[in-house]
């Protein structure tokens, strides 16, 4: 069986060898007086679309390599982090499609600077990333909230991040990998575990935290709201789609309602629970990081006691004890978002990668790291538009494994549901929505042919001094 671990960042709590096991969550969780009872749930709805039955520039292998895959892949770990973008990070890259200028929204160009550990938290809401593509124009990121003096054109150095350019110079970098929607974390999330949102593009604001005034607790807090787009007629995704190409964010806007984000859609976690796949939800404490419990058959229901802590994560990677599917997502002060220290971030990571690799499933594991969303920061590619969320903006990927290509810059459109059509690929599942059933499947990034490659075991460094 294939295990994939699905790394995702926005929570509390450091990663450390030493953290006990926390108990397993009940089988079956009581349901709070204000939830409604279990569901099962129902064939989801597609997202609204409006071209589309495929990608271009996706990329599907032949029954051979799917077959290797079988042989060799028998973990996947997806990384998720927050909030940059691939030329924030990987803009100097060598080979990769990078910049060092950008553009303002007079078409003026600007050169990106060097960015200092710590950047300011710029605006990244779904109408922010429609206002930064602007039509594919990618010019308009001076025009965000808390971005009027050019905080968005920043980028990172190699010495700044040496661990993440480690492992793009060893194994495979992806420059043509997009976040699904245009923004932000929370619908984000979403799409890592259904390839769909069921029509969230917010994940609260103040105004919606409910009566009792405690932010994002989802099926528990049935007064609670969110930002969703209406249920379009085939007609309003035409128009939403033009309204969108054309950056008239007041016409998307009065197509966005608030609903309760508490629903039930398909997820990978169903398939693999009904095929028997073993998985896990490795959750780290961040209230914008917390797709299941907006799942409400998840939340209230047997598969609850597969979602586990972030701390249990690397003891489990060090014993061997890695299900066929996970999801980590680390600390909010550790995931890289703004403005949190990116040295502190990039340590986690590093102390999560290196337990994978001092592990004894290392080789039959892979792990991509990405990113979720562009956090209001610069990125030159214009992303598909595929349909009314998105794509959004460019984020950085890069795939970890015994079995990926070494130094290989790869150029094949992707985004989240890629991941989930690995998975659904490999062990023969059916797609969960439209997206991942056009999606590529990122088998192209392995090379099977060769022997295994060593492990990369990396030092973490001394924060203290950074700039």
């Amino acid at each position: 069986m294939l295990a994939a671990v699905f790394l995702t960042s926005c929570v509390s709590g450091a990663l450390s060898p030493h953290t006990s096991r926390s108990p397993a969550a009940p089988a079956t969780p009581p349901a709070p007086a204000t939830s409604p009872p279990p569901a099962t749930p129902s064939p989801s709805p597609p997202p609204d679309r409006t071209i589309p039955h495929e990608l271009p520039g996706t990329s599907l292998a032949g029954a051979a390599t799917v077959a290797a895959a079988r042989r060799h892949l028998k973990h996947m770990v997806f990384l998720v982090k927050e909030n940059r973008t691939f030329d924030t990070y990987f803009g100097r890259f060598p080979g990769a499609d990078g910049a060092t200028t950008g553009t303002r929204c007079n078409g003026t160009p600007v050169r990106l600077r060097q960015a200092t550990d710590r950047v300011p938290d710029i605006n990244h809401s779904f109408v922010a990333g429609i206002r930064s593509v602007d039509g594919g124009k990618m010019d308009c990121f001076d025009r965000l909230a808390n971005a009027r003096e050019l905080q968005s054109y920043v980028q990172y150095r190699r010495g700044q991040i040496p661990a993440y350019w480690a492992w793009a110079r060893r194994f495979t970098l992806a420059d043509r990998f997009f976040s699904s929607i245009y923004g932000p974390t929370g619908p984000e999330h979403l799409w890592t575990v259904a390839a769909q949102s069921d029509r969230f593009v917010g994940h609260e604001e103040v105004e919606e935290y409910g009566a009792d005034g405690i932010a994002r607790e989802y099926c528990d807090d049935r007064t609670e709201r969110a930002k969703s787009l209406r249920k379009l007629t085939p007609a309003q995704s035409r128009r939403v789609f033009v309204l969108e190409q054309r950056a008239n964010l007041g016409g998307v806007s009065r197509f966005i309602v608030r609903r309760w984000p508490c629903f039930d859609v398909k997820t990978l976690p169903d398939e693999l629970a009904h095929e028997r796949i073993s998985w896990r939800y490795y959750r780290g404490d961040n209230e914008y990081v917390n797709p299941l419990r907006q799942i409400r058959h998840i939340w209230f229901g047997p598969l609850h006691r597969f979602i586990a802590t972030e701390p249990e994560f690397v003891p489990d990677a060090l014993a061997g004890r890695l299900p066929a599917v996970s999801w980590l997502t680390p600390p909010i002060q550790l995931s890289d978002h703004p403005p949190g220290s990116v040295c502190e971030g990039e340590n986690w990571t590093v102390r999560a990668i290196d337990a994978v690799m001092r592990g004894p499933q290392w080789k039959s594991t892979a792990i991509v790291l990405v990113w979720d969303d562009f956090g209001g920061f610069y990125d030159h590619v214009p992303p598909p538009h595929t349909d009314v969320y998105g794509l959004g903006p460019r984020v950085p990927a890069i795939v970890i494994s015994p079995w990926a290509r070494r130094g290989f810059v790869d150029s094949s459109t992707l985004e989240f549901s890629s991941m989930l059509r690995l998975v659904e690929r490999i062990h023969g599942l059916a797609a969960l929505a439209p997206r991942d059933h056009v999606a590529g499947d990122m088998l192209e990034a392995f090379d099977f042919t060769r022997k295994p490659r060593p492990r990369l075991v990396l030092p973490e460094r001394d924060c203290s001094n950074v700039g």
